[in-house]
Parts: C-alpha cells; sequence; structure tokens
C-alpha cells in the first residue's frame, strides 16, 4: 500500500504544524504501513474488545523515562548550530529560556500555563508478531498477551465520520528514532519560526510559545534510539491547558501508586477497524486460540486469531 498522511485535525493551520506534517508524511514514504499492531496484556485486550475503547495515556506516564524531555536535547543541539548567526542571538535566547525553564522539573506537569500543551499517546507497532514487544506484554510464558491489529485507513475514517476528538489536534505517525533526522525536524521548525519571527507587526513572545508548542508536539513522535527495536507508531492527540476542559467527558484517572494519572478513552474499535489478533508465543497457544476465537465471537467479531511464529522453546 502506498503511504498515508494524515493532516492534523482542527489544529492551527500555520506554518510551524505544516513543518511536522509535511517532514512526518516524507517519513511516512520510508514506513508505508496501512496496519498498526497494539500490544496488550490479556486483561488489556479483554476491556479493549469488550468495551470497544481503547486509552490514550498523559506522555508523562509511559515508560521512557526521557518522554517529555528527550527532544528539549535535541532543541538545545539545533540551537548551538545558530551560534555562528549573531542575527539569531535574540530569537534563539528567548526559545531557549522557554525551554530551559520547562525542563527545570522534568516530573512535574504543568496544568496551569494556559499555552502548555499536554499530549495523549496511543502507542502501536509496525511489527505485528515482534519479540521484544512480547517480552514485555507477557512476561510468563504460561500467560497469553495480544498483538491487535487495526486497520489505519477505517479508523481515519471514523475518526472524521463521527467526529472524533473533534477541536483536538490529532496526528498518526511513525515514530523517528534517527539522531539526524530528529534534528533536521526541529531545526526545520525552528527556521521556520525564525522566519515569523523577522516579519513585521509580529507578536514575538507568540512566536516563541507557538514554537515551543510545535516542537512539544513534534517530539511525541520523536524517542531515544534505545527503543527502535520497537518500531513504533503513534497516535496522539494534544490540546492547551486553555482549552483543557472541552475534554472532560472523555478524560479519565487512573490511581498509579497513589498518583491519578490521566488518561482518555477513544471508541476506535469495532469489525471495521479490527483487523487481525495475533497471540503471543504461550505453554498453551492452541488452548489460547480456541477461547480467543470464541471471545471474539461472542463479541460479535466475525474473525479468528492467529498464534504467533517466534520459535520460542520455554
Amino acid at each position: 500500500m502506498s503511504a498515508l498522511y494524515y493532516p492534523m485535525i482542527a489544529s492551527d493551520s500555520n506554518e510551524l504544524f505544516n513543518v511536522i506534517e509535511k517532514y512526518c508524511h516524507i517519513h511516512n514514504e520510508l514506513c508505508d504501513f496501512s496496519t498498526i499492531w497494539h500490544y496488550t496484556s490479556a486483561e488489556g485486550f479483554k476491556s479493549i474488545i469488550e468495551e470497544g475503547e481503547v486509552h490514550f495515556t498523559h506522555n508523562a506516564f509511559l515508560n521512557d523515562s526521557t518522554e517529555r524531555t528527550h527532544v528539549f536535547d535535541i532543541v538545545e543541539t539545533v540551537l548551538e548550530s545558530y551560534s555562528g548567526d549573531s542575527s539569531k542571538n535574540e530569537f534563539t535566547e528567548h526559545l531557549l529560556e522557554l525551554f530551559h525553564k520547562k525542563k527545570e522539573d522534568p516530573d512535574s506537569v504543568d496544568f496551569i500555563d494556559p499555552d502548555e500543551v499536554q499530549i495523549f499517546i496511543f502507542s502501536c507497532s509496525l511489527d505485528k508478531d515482534s519479540l521484544p514487544l512480547w517480552n514485555h506484554y507477557s512476561k510468563n510464558p504460561a500467560k497469553a498477551g495480544f498483538s491487535i491489529g487495526l486497520d489505519v485507513n477505517e479508523i481515519i475514517k471514523m475518526q472524521f465520520r463521527e467526529k472524533m476528538l473533534y477541536g483536538i489536534g490529532s496526528n498518526l505517525y511513525p515514530v523517528i528514532y534517527d539522531d539526524l533526522e530528529k534534528e533536521n525536524l526541529v531545526k526545520e521548525i525552528c527556521d521556520a519560526a525564525y522566519s515569523l519571527w523577522n516579519l513585521d507587526d509580529v507578536n514575538k513572545d507568540e512566536i516563541i510559545k507557538k514554537t515551543y508548542a510545535a516542537i512539544r508536539i513534534a517530539g511525541a513522535f520523536l524517542k531515544h534510539k534505545a527503543f527502535e527495536s520497537e518500531h513504533e507508531a503513534r497516535y496522539i492527540f494534544y490540546i492547551q491547558n486553555k482549552s483543557i476542559d472541552s475534554i472532560k467527558d472523555i478524560i479519565k484517572f487512573r490511581d498509579m501508586h497513589g498518583i491519578f494519572t490521566p488518561y482518555v478513552i477513544v471508541p476506535f474499535i469495532n469489525d471495521k477497524t479490527l483487523k487481525d489478533v495475533i497471540i503471543s508465543p504461550t505453554l498453551k497457544s492452541k488452548q489460547a486460540k480456541s477461547y480467543a476465537d470464541l471471545f471474539l465471537k461472542m463479541n460479535g467479531y466475525n474473525m479468528t486469531s492467529k498464534t504467533s511464529q517466534v520459535p520460542l522453546r520455554f
């Protein structure tokens, strides 16, 4: 299938966001994907099928400890490359000042600043049968994990048709792991921002704020290369604090060690979007498949699961 391009939905149509779209579109062409695979436990699979919903997790609570700060390091590298151009000093200083301020307490999430961007992520993979991901989601060989294949075209069509996440920015792109690619994307955003900065009669503070927001959103698709084996594709949506009341009907909270962690429920799962189900390597693969098939049938899905082709001997 040819590569797909998914414009941001209900986002600001400005040059900074267009840079993200253009750059990620080029990256999509290298990946060529039509199905994304969400790995989950048996409990997660049961909930997704019965409820027809998936959870977008706030990016402060994902397993990568540098999830929210990795892009800050990239920004510093890119802005250092501007150091030989004195005409960019003021722009660089203002942007670095804002990023340094935000980086002071990486474990804290700012829900006060009206311009701060909150990002929620539904993590998937381009690989349907991945040993590294099975190792994460099915650590016990007697207990199955599941890889759920979702039809990208159908999800996008349903999102537009049902006006899901309406009025909220959203993207679906493969993650970028290559350091040079990451720097190139951030540099293109900064270059576009600097062009806006030099226009007559512009609010320079607003340019800096928008540049920060665009880089933070782009950063959701930039991960440390240590995670490259996951071949991750991410469906994200993002919203600024000043608009967060608009999602109060879909935002929920779970208790994680005494911290109320936010996530968003999105009803993406139905007989059109659910394309395939793979069961992890397990000691009881035949039994797991038999009951998974019955479970799917009882929930209205005219399909059967498949078992992993990873040749593990337990």
